[in-house]
């Protein structure tokens, strides 16, 4: 059982689009992008700075070393920073400023003192044992560089036990000519701690835009739930000439998305690259992006090009892709579709929209879609990074299904479903703090039984406003299957129609000791579900517990060994029940 619940916690936990919904509730770049996009990055030489350091820094065969040494007291700073959980899910806290700290940093054994260091994430990556970090070497040394590059950006990998959807994402959208940042491996050990492997992400700053552009003087914005629609655009986050300021260029494109279909492409076509978006969009789709800007307005930048005038739309948190997981607050749909950004929605929406998507959507099936390079380079990066098997083996088995339902769909177009649903228009939610309820309960099994335990279990919450304190209660504990570093504490419920109500505590293993331990982010915390028959398809999510702690009075790793303990915190019901 716990098993299959590690499974349910990694494959039904599309943190972003649950966030989404709750918190909101040719193929190339086009004229203006310049040299070669499929290559894996730019011209060695340039006449002006001469050869370009950063090739080498993301060598897809070359795993970084790196080591950051700091004050313990200013990594605990970094390590503990994060939104709180149920302030994000009730709109509370939707803004959050990461603190900066000193530290020495040594990148392939060439070391750099005052170094600016902090956290980052928005939810679903934070971690207090192993977080992702920005590395900034000339933020307090001005006009310093490692390997031409003023910034690192280390993804922890917490959504992407594979360790392979980000690179494989941002390799096939350069593959089809999209802008997309470059990508590898970074190795990370922090105050003598080895952290593992982390996924280095080019920052999507000036000197990237600048590989891609003839001018990166441009606005480049950020969309996390942002959309442009009046009631979402102004959530566009604006991350260069921010003191300037001068946010017209995005209310162009809403304009231009309000006039009717005889005049849409013309009015459309001035403001964005059409091109560029259909390839990008279709790229979206291809790799099962679904955390992304068509998927649900989320995790993308776009850049306005000056040369151009027009909007260039850039991949963003493709840690969710290469799963296919959209199913929870999302319509039924085909595997060739997404369509809730306000742009792909009125194209699909568009009898020559829709055409013209199918049509990049096929003609970068046949030629950027190879299902035996990609399973080389899942090999390939398995045998670099050593991630979990099982992590692994899902992403293999997606490639092959992907591959197969794409061609099926697209050699029967005509059968293509409408996308029935509207981009989602809720703007930014009003805080509702009076939707968390307090919650506590207790917990009394053993480490590695299959056969769950009564006796010494209690759950207190309120569900639809009505307290509930279900009996029996039973409990077991072990290891999840998916994540060898996540420990599962799993409470069940057998409800009278045959379903189960679950409660999972989970905590990294790190932290399975006897103390207390703080719920942070969705690193340590309490999920509820209900299950049918089918665990992994038929489930409901029901609410998410924060803002407390998990208590363990005994912590006991041995088979059968003790596992006691309480907990209590604040909950938010997500969903009916």
């Amino acid at each position: 059982m716990v098993g299959d619940m590690s499974r349910l916690w990694a494959e039904a936990s599309p943190w972003g689009a649950i966030l989404g919904t709750t918190i909101l509730l040719c193929c190339g770049c086009g004229e203006a992008a310049k040299g070669d996009p499929s290559a894996a990055g730019p011209s060695s030489t340039d006449a002006e700075t001469g050869p370009d350091l950063s090739v080498a820094l993301f060598d897809p065969d070359h795993l970084i070393e790196v080591e950051i040494d700091l004050d313990p007291e200013d990594w605990d700073t970094v390590r503990q920073e994060g939104r709180d959980l149920l302030d994000a899910l009730t709109g509370c806290s939707l803004d959050y400023a990461y603190t900066y700290v000193h530290a020495t940093v040594t990148v392939d054994g060439e070391s750099y003192d005052d170094v600016a260091v902090r956290k980052k994430g928005f939810l679903g990556s934070l971690s207090t044992a192993r977080p992702s970090l920005k590395v900034n070497f000339g933020k307090f040394v001005d006009g310093r560089r490692h390997a031409d590059m003023k910034r690192l950006t280390l993804n922890n990998n917490r959504q992407d036990l594979s360790n392979l959807r980000q690179c494989l994402a941002y390799g096939l959208f350069s593959k089809a000519g999209s802008v997309a940042s470059r990508c590898n491996f970074a190795h990370v050990v922090v105050n003598g701690e080895d952290l593992g492997i982390y996924s280095n992400v080019e920052s999507v700053k000036k000197p990237m835009l600048r590989r891609h552009f003839d001018d990166d003087s441009g606005n480049l914005y950020e969309g996390q739930g942002a959309d442009f629609i009046d009631t979402l655009v102004d959530r566009m986050e604006l991350k260069t000439n921010e003191f300037e300021n001068d946010r017209s260029d995005l209310d162009a494109v809403v304009a231009a998305l309000q006039v009717d279909d005889a005049r849409l492409f013309e009015e459309l076509g001035k403001v964005i690259d059409l091109d560029a978006f259909m390839t990008f969009w279709a790229m979206e789709v291809m790799v099962g992006h679904w955390d992304s800007y068509t998927g649900g307005q989320n995790n993308y930048l776009t850049y306005h090009d000056p040369t151009s005038d027009r909007f260039f739309f850039i991949p963003w948190g493709t840690d969710g892709a290469f799963t296919g997981v959209d199913d929870i607050g999302s319509q039924p749909h085909d595997v060739s579709v997404l369509a809730t950004g306000a742009i792909a929605n009125r194209l699909y929406r568009h009898a020559e929209g829709r055409a013209m998507y199918f049509e990049r959507l096929k003609l970068l099936s046949d030629e950027v879609w190879n299902e035996d390079e990609l399973l080389a380079e899942v090999d390939r990066i398995e045998a670099l990074t050593d991630p979990p098997t099982a992590a692994v083996q899902d992403t293999r088995d997606f490639i092959l299904q992907q591959g197969a339902a794409l061609r099926s769909e697209l050699g029967a177009i005509e059968n293509a479903k409408d996308w029935i649903d509207g981009p989602g228009a809720e703007g930014v939610p009003t805080c509702r703090a009076d939707a968390r309820t307090p919650f506590s309960g207790t917990f009394s099994t053993t480490w590695g039984s299959d056969a769950p335990e009564s006796g010494g279990n209690t759950a207190n919450l309120s569900l639809d406003g009505q307290p509930w304190q279900p009996d029996p209660l039973l409990a077991l504990a072990g290891l999840s299957e998916t994540d060898p570093h996540r420990a599962e504490i799993v409470l069940l419920n057998p409800l009278a129609n045959g379903r189960f109500r679950l409660l999972l505590l989970a905590l990294p293993k790190v932290y399975f000791n006897v103390g207390q331990h703080p719920m942070h982010g969705m690193e340590t915390q309490l999920l509820l579900i209900e299950l049918g028959e089918e665990p992994t398809v038929d489930f409901e999510l029901i609410g998410f517990g924060g803002g407390g702690t998990i208590t363990l009075d005994a912590a006991s790793m041995e088979p059968g060994g003790r596992v006691e303990g309480s907990f209590e915190g604040s909950f938010v019901q997500f969903s009916p029940n």
